[in-house]
């Protein structure tokens, strides 16, 4: 069982620096931190999805929008619509890349609280 705390403290260090980690990099930051090893394949979907979905309630943007696929340097399929603070996968590419663009830009800029937020950003 992954847990979201250790996993929201992983994301938000890499979102107040302004970076992306790819899924192999979250398990093997996750490993350093819990000696717990989760494949980078699928496995985060759910708890990604469900931490959007906690930070959503108080009007957070999608934290896992900082988790994205070595060879695309975007998140994976499952990303889209997996959560409030994320619409459906836009058809058209480069309105994809735009909106990813507008929703990674959302989470560099927010001011990330130490634990999973419970109220909110401000």
């Amino acid at each position: 069982m992954i847990d979201l705390e250790v996993l929201y403290s992983i994301l938000v260090g890499i979102a107040r620096i302004g970076r992306q980690i790819t899924y192999g990099h979250l398990s093997q930051a996750y490993f350093d931190r819990t000696q717990e090893w989760h494949e980078p394949h699928g496995t985060w979907d759910e708890p990604l999805g469900e931490l959007n979905r906690l930070v959503d309630q108080f009007g957070w943007p999608a934290i896992s929008s900082v988790v994205v696929m070595q060879d695309t340097n975007e998140p994976g399929g499952r990303y889209w619509g997996s959560s409030p603070n994320v619409p459906a996968r836009p058809a058209n590419e480069v309105a994809r890349i735009a909106r990813y663009g507008q929703l990674l830009g959302a989470v560099h800029a927010a001011l990330w609280p130490d634990a999973i937020p419970v109220g909110p950003p401000g």
